[in-house]
This record gives structure tokens, sequence and C-alpha cells, in this order.
């Protein structure tokens, strides 16, 4: 059995302003720190074995703001990063809604025929990030994985972890900023243990 923590990296300035972020980089805003922070408190009493990293700029301060005296060394992986979004990155949304209004509710309501030339898939990026996954798997058995991540990915992940066909990520929960995650795989099988938990940001 080996069991994973999964996270959205903090509130960003693009959060805050509604601009589709995609693999575009920006900074955690002070509340997003502070979100990491918090959360840091909930999980220091975990023994994680091993840290994976989105390598964009607001997952690596993410992380390195949650694990903070916890001994671990990130490893970065690509195939954790956000849906790449192409020439919407960097974008408004309301500026979005305007000009691809029929794209966009695709890509919101219709995530199996999202499809744009400059933009990932979401089978795509499903197909990285579960690879991501089991591989981690396979490297841990039997122990605590920590991995910061981002929304859509972990929207996407979790229709993976549910057996769920790409249609149905279009209801999947999306985390909030530090949402936490966690699943595992005992005997060949996912399951969701909890998943956007922000107990921490209350306390």
């Amino acid at each position: 059995m080996t069991r994973i923590y999964l996270v959205r990296h903090g509130q960003t300035t693009f959060n805050a302003e509604r601009r589709i972020q995609g693999q575009m980089e920006s900074d955690l805003t002070p509340e997003g720190e502070q979100q990491a922070i918090a959360l840091r408190k909930k999980l220091k009493d975990i023994s994680f074995s091993a840290l994976y990293v989105s390598p964009l700029r607001r997952t690596r301060r993410t992380a390195e703001l949650l694990t903070e005296g916890f001994g671990l060394e990130p490893i970065y992986l690509d195939e954790l990063k956000e849906i790449l979004m192409g020439d919407w990155q960097g974008r408004l949304v309301s500026d979005l809604e305007t000009e691809f209004a029929e794209e966009l509710d695709t890509f919101w309501h219709h995530p199996e025929n999202f499809a744009r030339p400059t933009c990932e898939t979401y089978q795509q990026v499903r197909n990285r990030a579960a690879s991501a996954m089991e591989t981690m798997v396979q490297r841990h058995p039997g122990q605590n994985v920590l991995v910061v991540t981002h929304g859509a990915l972990l929207k996407t992940l979790y229709t993976f972890f549910k057996y769920q066909p790409i249609h149905d990520i279009a209801n999947a929960p999306h985390p909030h900023s530090t949402g936490l995650c966690i699943v595992e795989k005992r005997d060949g099988v996912w399951a969701v243990l909890d998943w956007d938990n922000v107990d921490h940001l209350s306390e």
C-alpha cells in the first residue's frame, strides 16, 4: 500500500485576478504563502519518504514553505505541470468568455471534446499525471509520498483514481488553494481517502 498526499499550490496573483495560468509562471500572493504555512502545521507529524513537485514557480514556492524542516529534497517532475493552455495563458477569464465563449464552455463542461491547437487535451494530461502516480507507487511501496501540483491536473487525476471517463472531469471537485487530497493504492486498486480538505485554513 502506498499513500499519496496531493496538494494544490497556494493562491497566486493570477488566481486573484481570475487569469488562466496553465504553464505560465505566476507568484504566490501573501495569502497563498500563509496557506502553505498553515498546511505545514497539519502535515508536520507525518513521515514522508519523498516529495514530488511540479517545476513551475508557484508549486516550487508552495513546496518550499510547506516542507520547511521536513528534511525532504524535492524531485521536480514535468508530468506534474498544469495543463498547457497555450495562447489562453495569461488571459483574463472574463475576456475569454467574450472572445471564445463556445470553446471555453467546452473546456469547462465537455472536457472530452476540448481540443485547441496550442493547448493540451485532458486525455494528454491524464496520461502523463497517471503515469507519474503509478511510478510513485512502484518506487515507494508501503510509504507516504507528498506531491505539490495544480488544480486542473488534480481534477483530472480525480477521475483516474475513481476509474471514471474523461467526461466526468466536468463534475470532479476542483481543489481550493492548498486543498489536501489523500489517495492510496492497495492491492492494485486506487481509493480516494480525502479530497480538497481545507480544515487548516480555518484553524
